[in-house]
């Protein structure tokens, strides 16, 4: 039996009224850590709009899970739709989210696609065939998160920056960058076993069942990131039919990231 939703479980965030853009960040994030980092200037969001943020189950100041299936990106997509519910977003609504956060808009699309009018996938997770070779991996930093914790965890991906981020984006952001893994630290061992055990299980939806999904969809890639590679999204604006791709190099086509976002979003009609 399905446990009813609560959503006191749950650390989120709205601003502005209007339209809803509900969006969820990438693995191990939360949004202490997006706005750390600096790219998402969500204070520039339209007003006009509302934003409704969150933090994921077992992610920053939200509640943990109690299995490795609470994590699954499809159980993630309910999530994002009851919270939407909760907070009475006017449907037809729009959905996005980075990395994970994508994964998650793309399965909330494919199971309530009447309450979605459009979609924002910034920086795909690598899928497909190309997730199944990461398999092992998965679950070694699953192992290893049990032993580490969220402090050791997030200490050794301090010496490897360059393994989440482009070089790029690294050397124009010294000073924050770092700011992206105070959500790990205070993640718990059992939680961070659970959601890369769950990474290992995790994939995109089929290229068949994204053909399915008509609306509207920004997607958002940036060269030099193995774990988002430019690859899925070429593949994602491949397979869904309404869907426009904006691949960054520089500096500076990320900084007119948080603009495309809020003018697609204004684009869309009520």
């Amino acid at each position: 039996m399905t446990e009813p939703f609560n959503i006191n479980q749950f650390n989120c965030s709205i601003s502005g009224s209007g339209q809803s853009l509900i969006w969820a960040h990438g693995l191990c994030g939360c949004m202490q850590s997006e706005d750390a980092i600096g790219v998402y200037a969500w204070h520039r969001f339209p007003k006009k709009l509302q934003l409704i943020r969150y933090d994921a189950v077992g992610h920053g100041l939200s509640d943990t899970a109690d299995s490795v299936d609470d994590y699954l990106w499809s159980s993630l997509a309910q999530d994002m739709l009851n919270i939407a519910q909760h907070y009475h977003a006017p449907k037809p609504f729009m959905l996005g989210g980075q990395s994970m956060g994508c994964a998650t808009s793309l399965f909330a699309a494919l199971a309530k696609p009447e309450n979605v009018k459009g979609l924002v996938l910034m920086t795909p997770p690598v899928a497909w065939q190309a997730r199944a070779a990461k398999v092992d991996y998965y679950h070694k930093i699953a192992k290893a998160a049990r032993i580490l914790g969220g402090k050791g965890l997030a200490q050794m991906n301090a010496k490897h920056l360059d393994k989440m981020l482009p070089s790029w984006i690294i050397d124009a952001h010294k000073h924050s960058v770092l700011g992206m893994l105070d959500g790990l630290k205070s993640m718990k061992r059992h939680t961070l076993n659970q959601l890369f055990t769950a990474a290992a299980l995790n994939d995109l939806p089929t290229k068949q069942q994204l053909s399915t999904i008509q609306v509207p969809t920004l997607i958002l890639a940036w060269q030099g990131d193995e774990a988002h590679p430019v690859s899925t999204a070429k593949a994602l604006n491949k397979a869904l039919p309404n869907s426009t791709l904006r691949v960054a190099s520089t500096m500076e086509h990320v900084n007119d990231w948080p603009e495309l976002i809020s003018e697609f979003c204004l684009g869309l009609k009520p």
